[in-house]
């Protein structure tokens, strides 16, 4: 029978470096929040996924049987199988409706538990690799290097994107849940017995859910299996042989997820086109790309300017330019310095395999057109900040300490006050596609971006100045894809205004989508697709007939009257016969139902007239 783990030391070797360790939590997050809060005031971004995820989703809604089966079954819709992730904006559309501000509320409460776990991660990572199995705990500068690290992460601006970014919830989530999974299987190396088996199912059941939200925790169990090699290597009496076999709970749903997704990208070609073979993409290509994606979240969080929601730097390139041949160079010295060093030093083998594990997933082995992202970075920078706690808790005790922290806090100063100024790009989708457009350097791409802003700004209703801005680009490009793309679009909207005039067709598609959930009695999804119809335009007076049909249908007879009578204002003339005594009779049914007989007097009055 295998012995079970033996009872380790807590992390702190004193109640001065507890007490520190929960401040310092404190203090985190509430810098975190002052720092961020501002995103509770940012809108969706359309033509950046929360259209697709949320607003213009039709299978979007409040809870019911069928949203719910969709949720599990559904693995086409988002090229992903994420019922977790749908059912994080389900349960805020049940509350929220298309209110923005609570959908950035949960994303903000996602990133400060993210920020408060990479701090206890760090944390557990020093308490059991960084030293002694013996020590009696962590040291009040231990405590302090894992804080300063955890802020460095915390402030950077690669955050900004999960944070301020409705659909960046997804990630958020999945982190929270990866995180957490993390924090309890440490927690297992001092545990034993029911304590230790019950930290160990907590830790599968919450890696399951981060891959069950969004897939981007794949490589985490390479992780693991190293962590557990170094510390069944410490003779701590527990055998290496049943640590792996534990696995097989984090190893299953991987396999699973895995397989679905890949399935999905490969019957999925309709958005992405088909997953290119070695003919399109040779071996050396993808042997660059993954190495620069590799030594990209390596460097770029030390240098952190010029970042942006999309990069063109792997559309088109060139594996023998000298960023992708320096790439493949570090990442093959780097892979061979911990083999060579796997014995005397096994920390460093564990740190890099395992970071190359977790960044495997966004290598973008299945695409052709790839393009790395700052949320990416996520996890991977989280590896980044233990090591850097690592190296600061060997510093010294004396002038080098004070130097270190005082550095320290500099740095994670200067990188709130880039995250600040980041956090304007994620503003508006309008002065996003701006600021994107501008930082794009490849021709074919940026005039593919290009269009996406114009037809954002057709969207918003600046029809003429879009129209004649696209006309301009085909003169001198006939075939450009997203200027032609425009054109269909400008086109198909021609052919609605015969019905609804001169209304933004971005109202138009939320009264559209609202008829449909109407048709589908769906009547709670069918008022909030018509409620942002009119938000975005408060003219719009089909959209308030629509809305008043669909409130009476809702029990709600005061406020369809409300609607009505904003319907009848803004129709010109007058409002059509046949609707007019379409939603009055309705109304006057509905008031004698409720009790409310001047309402319904009133209603059979105008009918009468």
């Amino acid at each position: 029978m295998n012995p079970s783990p033996p009872q380790v030391q807590g992390l702190f070797a004193s109640a001065e470096a507890r007490r520190l360790f929960w401040l310092c939590s404190v203090l985190l997050v509430l810098a975190a929040l002052a720092l961020n809060l501002g995103v509770l005031d940012f809108g969706f971004l359309y033509l950046r996924d929360d259209d697709v995820n949320v607003t213009l989703n039709p299978h979007m809604g409040g809870w019911d049987l069928d949203r719910l089966k969709w949720m599990f079954t559904d693995w086409s819709y988002a090229r992903r199988y994420m019922p977790l992730g749908w059912m994080n904006f389900v349960a805020t559309y049940e509350f929220a409706g298309l209110d923005p501000k609570p959908y950035h509320a949960v994303g903000l409460a996602l990133y400060l538990a993210n920020a408060a776990l990479v701090f206890a991660l760090v944390v557990q990572v020093l308490r059991f690799f960084a030293s002694q199995a013996s020590a009696p705990g962590l040291r009040p500068w231990d405590v302090g290097a894992a804080f300063l690290a955890a802020g460095w992460w915390t402030f950077h601006p690669f955050r900004v994107e999960t944070t301020a970014w409705i659909s960046g919830n997804l990630y958020g989530q999945a982190m929270t849940l990866l995180l957490a999974s993390l924090v309890a299987y440490l927690g297992t190396y001092r545990s034993r017995g029911g304590r230790r088996a019950a930290l160990l199912c907590v830790s599968a059941a919450a890696y399951s859910g981060s891959l069950l939200t969004y897939p981007v925790a794949l490589g985490a169990p390479v992780l693991l299996i190293g962590t557990d090699w170094l510390y069944a290597r410490r003779g701590t009496g527990v055998p290496f042989v049943r640590l792996l076999a534990e696995k097989a709970a984090f190893l299953v749903p991987l396999a699973a997820v895995l397989a679905v997704t890949v399935a999905a990208r490969f019957a999925n070609t309709e958005v992405f086109g088909a997953v290119p073979g070695l003919k399109e993409m040779p071996v050396v290509h993808r042997i660059a790309q993954s190495s620069y994606i590799a030594a990209y979240y390596l460097w770029k969080p030390w240098w952190p300017v010029n970042l942006s929601p999309l990069y063109d730097t792997l559309v088109g390139f060139n594996p023998a330019g000298a960023a992708f041949v320096g790439a493949m160079a570090a990442v093959g010295a780097m892979s061979l310095v911990a083999l060579a060093r796997l014995r005397r030093q096994p920390l460093i083998a564990v740190v890099w395999f395992g970071y190359l594990a977790s960044a495997a997933p966004f290598f973008g082995l299945t695409e052709k057109r790839h393009m790395p992202s700052d949320r990416y970075g996520y996890f991977l920078t989280v590896i980044v900040a233990a090591a850097v706690a690592a190296l600061l808790a060997r510093i010294p005790a004396g002038r080098a300490r004070v130097f270190a922290t005082l550095l320290s806090l500099a740095a994670v100063a200067g990188l709130g006050c880039m995250s600040h100024r980041q956090l304007r790009v994620w503003s508006d989708d309008g002065i996003q596609h701006a600021y994107v457009a501008e930082h794009l350097s490849k021709g074919e791409f940026r005039d593919d971006f290009t269009s996406r802003l114009l037809i954002l700004e057709f969207l918003r209703g600046q029809e003429k100045e879009a129209r004649e801005e696209v006309a301009r680009h085909l003169a001198e490009n006939p075939h450009s894809v997203g200027m032609r793309n425009a054109s269909v679009i400008f086109a198909e909207k021609e052919r609605v205004s015969a019905f609804y005039g001169h209304r933004s067709y971005l109202a138009i598609a939320q009264d559209q989508m609202g008829l449909e959930f109407a048709r589908a009695r769906q009547f709670r999804e069918a008022n909030d697709h018509f409620e942002d119809a009119l938000r975005i335009d408060d003219r719009f007076y089909q959209a308030a007939y629509d809305r008043a049909l669909v409130l009476l249908h809702l029990g709600r007879p005061d406020d369809a009257l409300r609607s009505y009578l904003q319907a009848t204002y803004w129709a010109g003339p007058a409002l059509p016969a046949a609707q007019r005594r379409g939603f009055l009779d309705g109304l006057s049914h509905l008031a004698e139902a409720t009790g409310k007989t001047e309402l319904a007097r009133a209603a059979k009055g105008a009918l009468a007239r």
